[in-house]
This record gives C-alpha cells, structure tokens and sequence, in this order.
C-alpha cells in the first residue's frame, strides 16, 4: 500500500513527460521475483536500510498498541534528495531501493519490510503500457519507440488471475475474499485528483489470501491510466500497475493494515523535490520546444528547396547543397550529423546484439545493459552485472556498446 503514494508524484511526472515524448524509452513489464514471496523477500541487498531514521514528533499510530514509531526516507540516489518520508512501527525493518528503469531521473521505490509475528511486505515492479482504441491503430504504430510498450488495457481482475493467483497458490494460500480499504482509497482518490486536475484516474483491487499454518496475506492490485488524443480518429491510453504483497500472523492481521494505512495517509512529501521535479520537467518541455522548432525549420528549409526547384533551379540547387554539405560535415557526413543530432539531444546510439538492433538511450553512462525487449539500464560501476540482480531476474542482459 506504501508504494502508491511512494510512487504517485513520479507517476504524474512520467505522465506528464510522456504527454511531451508521446512514448517511453523502456519496457518495464518485469517478470516476478520468483513461485512465493519468501524468494521475492530478498534481505541481502541492493537494498539499503536508511541511516536517518528518526522517532517521529507526534503521537500518531495511538491505536497500534501505542507503540514507538519511526521515519523512513525515500532517498532518490542520483541527488541524493528525499523523495518523501513515512513513519513505521519501531519493531519494523524497513528497506528500499530506488529504481530508474522506467525514468532515468526519477526513481520508482522497490520497498521491504519485515516485522514480528512473522510480517513480510514488498512491492513488484511498476509496468507501463500503452493502449489503443483503435486496432489498426497498433498495426500503424508497430515502428514506433513505444512499440514493446503496446498492450491493450486489462482489469485488475485478469491481472489477479495471470500474476497475483499463481504466486500465492504456489506459497500455500488460498483465495478468501475481496475487501475495501477505503481509507487508502480515498486518500489516493484525492490526493491524484489534486495533484492531475482529474486526468488520472486510479483502480485498487484488494484480495484476502490464507494458508494452514495461521496466516493471512493482502495482494492489492492498483492501476493507474490516463487517457490523451492521439489523433482525430483514436485515443491513447497510458497505464501502469503495480502489486503490493503483505503476509503476517491472522491475529494480527487487522491491526497491521491499519498501521499500512496510517504510513501511508502521514507520510510527507519532500518540498525540495517537488520542485526539483518540477524544474526537470520545465527543462524537458524547453527541449521538447527546442525540437518542435528545429523539426518545424526543417520542414520550411525542405518546403523552400522544392520551391527553388520547380523554378527550375535544380543544377544550382544541387550544387549548393553538395557543396555545403562537404564544407561543413565532409566524410561521413550522416554519421557526423546523427552525432550532431545526439549531441543536442543528450543521447547515444547503441547496437544490442539480441535482436540486432540500433537504440536511441540516454547519454552520459559509462556503460550500458539492455534485453531482448530494448529495456536498458545505465551504470557506472565497471563491476556491475545485471544479470546476478535478484529484482531483474528471468531475463538476459547483455552489455552494448556504440553503433556505427
């Protein structure tokens, strides 16, 4: 239930961005830890426990057994800002790990969290995804960079049946009921509501699992989507969901929701990344601007030129263009000009040899990792091998280098 809010300002960001781009540059649909949540519940980590947690100030949490309480911060590691804060039982073991598969920039939180009466809790991967109204319209798009991102639009329903049925059969649980948590659902309701003027719209399915040795467990299924015009003829929808895992003891069951809840509706978003988000997109939309101008000057110098030809000035035309073209990239010249375009565009070409393919990738790695679905991962550490990473397992990764 965290990662919701955990993820909600990230969310609207990416909405946003893709509102500009019109596509995203990977694929997220992660396969899952692994057949039950023990192997999903890794505490060897990639991830890290914050060193600043803090008791809290206020007296919050007064109906979980009036127990201490602590903060967890949401640090995004590439500034090291807090994304937003929340406040945990003292007992609770509480660790995260931002991931940038998605955004380069902004990070999505992959949480765990461990605690007596045999408390386990983790998130799955954010996947993304873009559906059409009309079917002709993927048959039109499967050229397109957001190509691996098509998928048409299901209910929380199927989700439950495909991913979240198998896992909890395969761990000894059994299907009980479906619940309301309305407290988290209005909470979220509103707060996307305010922070999309509207546009976004959200779906929770929460579901009752128990096995035979005294447990009860909480799958929660939530999507969000949004809904743009594509064209005169069609509509684009962007949608995403993740799955919230919560296994404890059955007593303790009711009391340990109600303190996921109460996490959640106190946790504090960090105002100076607010505003860093906010800075980062106005520089994305100035680029985006930057683009459309230079697309648009494109346009008129290729309208002009056929201009200048049907008046019958083609030799000189020709000639001038040669000559341009050898005086200002010489050999080469339409790698020199892609490496031009790169520049400007703070990005690099990169060849995987999986599907024997050229990707467009955000510049500025050292190196690069990427699927045969085109999802890539940049790094930085010469020692780091994706492919022993327990949350990217059931995939291969290769390492790509520059295409020529």
């Amino acid at each position: 239930m965290k990662a919701y809010t955990v993820l909600l300002i990230f969310i609207l960001s990416l909405l946003s961005a893709c509102g500009n781009k019109n596509s995203s540059r990977a694929n997220t649909n992660f396969d899952d830890y692994g057949n039950g949540y023990e192997e999903g519940f890794a505490t060897e980590s990639n991830f890290e426990n914050e060193p600043n947690e803090t008791e809290p100030k206020s007296g919050i949490f007064e109906k979980f057994g009036k127990k201490k309480l602590k903060t967890h911060q949401f640090r995004d590691a590439r500034t090291g800002l807090v994304v937003s804060s929340s406040n945990y039982p003292s007992e609770w073991t509480v660790i995260s790990k931002p991931s940038y598969t998605i955004d380069q920039k902004l990070p999505v939180f992959l949480t765990q969290i461990e605690g007596p009466n045999n408390l386990k809790s983790f998130n799955t991967p954010m996947s993304v995804h873009i559906s059409y109204q009309n079917p002709q319209t993927y048959q039109f798009m499967k050229n397109s960079v957001a190509a691996n991102l098509h998928r048409a639009m299901v209910s929380n329903q199927r989700i439950l049946e495909e991913e979240v049925s198998p896992r909890m059969q395969n761990s000894g649980f059994k299907f009980i009921e479906n619940i309301r948590l309305p407290k988290m659902e209005n909470y979220l309701r509103e707060k996307i509501s305010a922070e999309s003027g509207g546009q976004v719209q959200l779906d929770i399915m929460a579901t009752v699992w128990k096995n035979n040795n005294g447990q009860k467990a909480l799958a929660t299924v939530g999507k969000i989507y949004m809904q743009q015009p594509l064209s005169f003829i069609d509509t684009m929808t962007l949608w995403m969901y993740s799955t919230d895992y919560m296994f404890v003891d059955e007593t303790y069951f009711t009391e340990t929701i109600s303190a996921f809840e109460d996490a959640l509706i106190t946790s504090k978003e960090n105002p100076q990344w607010k505003q860093y988000v906010t800075q980062l997109n106005r520089l994305r939309a100035q680029k985006a601007a930057q683009r459309h101008q230079l697309n648009m000057q494109n346009r008129q110098a290729a309208f002009n030129a056929h201009q200048e030809k049907m008046r019958g000035i083609w030799a000189a035309q020709d000639a001038n263009h040669a000559s341009f073209m050898n005086r200002t990239f010489g050999p080469g010249s339409d790698t020199s000009h892609k490496n031009f375009l790169n520049m400007i565009n703070e990005e690099e070409t990169v060849y995987n040899p999986l599907d024997r393919k050229n990707y467009q990738v955000d510049a500025g790695s050292t190196q690069y990792w990427m699927d045969s679905d085109g999802n890539y991962i940049k790094n930085n550490d010469l020692f780091y091998n994706p492919n022993g990473d327990i949350n990217l397992n059931n995939r291969e990764w290769i390492k790509v280098g520059k295409a020529f």
